[in-house]
């Protein structure tokens, strides 16, 4: 069963590969978790993502617009990091697995506050002996996350912002679920109403000027509490 797993999907991204604005989706259930992890060290150099839960597979390939509120939110926490002097660690879309939960997945931002001094090891994060991280990003414009929503709560990640191209959500991990709340544990400060206003402005086709701007109207509008 695992080479006909292999040979499926190695079929469907190899299509997929040929259109940049694919966007494509493939699920498959009964897989193992020895068969996840052979996939992710198969694809490990491609533009997927993969998320397993408990033996049901999904990949995706994500469109240019998810890219760029991707990076822009990833943006923002940049300059509100600096500004207000918050330790953090980014991580990327790095692979965050656990085999005791049998769930595992590539979130589009993630980052290390409070537990960034529990780390042993930066070159190799391992969920299995190391913390959760701190906050998730996913970008819910071309997809439904519904499915890693579930694989976030394995995970035990705390707090997970979901952005759909007009709302951003904030979502707190409380007991075995995830709850929306109004502000963010991670980043307490964070002006949640406003961020989806520039994100809206992804097409200025400036980054560096849309980046300055974001950090002018934090400067004006959101004081640091050392500040008052």
């Amino acid at each position: 069963m695992g080479a006909t797993i292999m040979s499926t999907v190695a079929r469907k991204t190899d299509a997929g590969s040929r259109s940049r604005e694919d966007g494509g989706r493939l699920v498959l259930g009964g897989v193992s978790w020895e068969q996840y992890a052979s996939l992710l060290e198969l694809f490990a150099d491609r533009r997927l993502r993969i998320t397993f839960d408990r033996g049901t597979l999904e990949l995706m390939t994500p469109l240019s617009i998810h890219e760029r509120y991707k990076m822009l939110i990833g943006r923002m926490i940049d300059v509100m990091t600096m500004e207000w002097g918050v330790r953090v660690v980014a991580m990327g879309s790095t692979t965050l697995r656990r085999e005791d939960a049998r769930r595992g997945l590539e979130p589009d931002q993630c980052y290390y506050f409070g537990n960034a001094g529990k780390v042993a090891d930066w070159s190799r994060v391992d969920l299995d002996v190391d913390p959760p991280l701190d906050l998730a990003v996913e970008i819910d414009v071309t997809s439904d996350s519904s499915l890693r929503i579930g694989v976030y709560a394995g995970l035990k990640i705390p707090e997970i912002w979901r952005f759909d191209g007009e709302r951003l959500q904030v979502l707190r991990l409380v007991g075995e679920s995830y709850q929306a709340v109004d502000a963010s544990l991670a980043l307490p400060l964070a002006p949640l109403a406003e961020i989806p206003r520039f994100l809206q402005r992804h097409m200025l086709g400036n980054d560096t000027a849309w980046t300055l701007d974001f950090r002018s109207w934090l400067r004006e509008n959101v004081q640091h509490p050392e500040e008052g």
